[in-house]
């Protein structure tokens, strides 16, 4: 079962391995990210970080679509990564159901605008999660740590951003 469906943008961290793996009990941890999913060197620096009780798989958009269709996620529990909102939006937009997800870091890149505390969002992510919540019922919510209260009001601030 899916237990939680995050972006941030450093993935396997500190906060990750530390308090949201555990916090959920997860047992195995899957990035979604076309580009990872490509990269030999990323893909072993993220399984150095990952906790040893917990396995990780990191699949392009269109292999978690069909393995989660599959039901891969039947008898454990799995947390989703992504570095952005645009690999969620393409899950959803391939007919993968998602209803709700937790916004952690996302750093400014540069050509980012700040939505609240560490909440950076580009014009292209800005319009992936305005289309997550209005077209797909998507629930938004910052959450940097589990002991940190859930606020599902973000929608509002990035909608603010131009």
């Amino acid at each position: 079962m899916i237990v939680n469906v995050r972006i941030d943008d450093r993935l396997i961290h500190g906060q990750t391995a530390v308090m949201w793996i555990p916090h959920y009990k997860v047992d195995r941890v899957v990035v979604v990210d076309d580009d990872i999913a490509k990269d030999e060197i990323r893909k072993s620096i993220l399984k150095m970080g990952c906790p040893q009780q917990c396995k990780l798989s990191v699949f392009t958009v269109d292999a978690a679509v069909d393995k989660f269709k599959r039901k891969i996620d039947e008898g454990i529990r799995v947390m989703i990564l992504t570095v952005g909102p645009k690999p969620i939006l393409d899950m959803i937009k391939k007919g993968y159901s998602i209803n709700s997800v937790t916004i952690g870091n996302m750093g400014d890149k540069g050509n980012s605008t700040f939505v609240r505390k560490t909440v950076f969002v580009t014009a292209d992510e800005r319009d992936a999660f305005i289309e997550m919540a209005d077209k797909y019922n998507v629930t938004l919510i910052t959450q940097m740590v589990p002991s940190e209260s859930a606020d599902s009001s973000v929608i509002e601030d990035i909608r603010k951003v131009k």
